[in-house]
């Protein structure tokens, strides 16, 4: 089974571009003896490899977002801090926090986050910038905030339209579930229709009180044996975290 690319490893490569690209500025920082602001920006750079580590490793959906907001956080206050040392010499973070927004978050929660992001980006960008380049700074900053609000509505939108298509769980191969609960009533509206026997199977892999995960490898192992096991017209569901749900049409149990 191969592995399809997912979003999260689109934000692990978007985290280790960014790295780079802030480890090269903390160490242009550090040659030109700015060390404040070099070591401001090597720390904003551990924090995001650290983050994609944490995605690289833990295979499972993360239930809250509490990292990602503490993230944009964070990085409001390197902004901040790094804008306000600098007096406008480093204005040009501000462009950063939309960019970011609009990449890790879904729309509503970018839009809110630029929301309440837009008072402290006028307030550096009237104290911190020379009043000759502020226009030119808002125009930019403007700009690159349409764009970023351009390209998350067309990935919203393509997202729409493609995740009908997208009905496989990429960790098994199994149908998602959120698909069983349609199926299941269009198939018990046949079987009463029709009179033929209908079978709603659960497989639970292990006990709900282990808070021990099945490892995906074995997970695919699963999949692969109930799909080997079914009939064409059988449908298997992964229902998460580690469980699956099979529809068997036209069976009887005999006792």
């Amino acid at each position: 089974m191969q592995t399809s690319l997912k979003v999260s490893h689109a934000k692990i490569i978007y985290n280790t571009a960014s790295v780079i690209t802030l480890y090269l500025i903390a160490y242009i920082n550090y040659l030109a003896f700015d060390y404040v602001i070099s070591l401001i920006t090597a720390s904003l750079a551990t924090v995001l490899a650290a983050n994609a580590l944490y995605q690289a490793t833990v295979k499972r959906k993360p239930k809250t977002f509490y990292l990602k907001w503490l993230y944009m956080l964070i990085l409001v206050a390197f902004i901040f801090i790094v804008c306000s040392y600098g007096h406008g010499n480093n204005i040009y973070w501000l462009y950063f926090y939309p960019i970011a927004a609009f990449f890790l978050f879904p729309m509503r929660h970018a839009l809110l986050l630029l929301f309440c992001y837009l008072p402290l980006a006028l307030y550096i960008l009237f104290n911190y910038a020379n009043p000759l380049q502020q226009p030119q700074i808002f125009f930019c900053f403007v700009i690159i905030t349409t764009v970023a609000l351009f390209l998350a509505l067309v990935k919203s939108r393509t997202n729409q339209l493609l995740e009908p298509l997208i009905s496989k769980d990429l960790d098994s191969g199994a149908q998602k579930e959120k698909f069983l609960r349609p199926t299941l009533t269009t198939e018990i509206t046949r079987a009463e229709r029709e009179g033929t026997g209908l079978l709603l199977m659960y497989v639970q892999l292990q006990p709900n009180t282990s808070n021990r995960r099945v490892p995906v490898t074995f997970l695919k192992n699963i999949s692969k044996a109930i799909d080997l096991s079914l009939r064409p017209f059988d449908r298997y569901y992964r229902l998460h975290p580690d469980d699956f749900a099979v529809i068997l049409p036209l069976s009887l149990i005999h006792i």
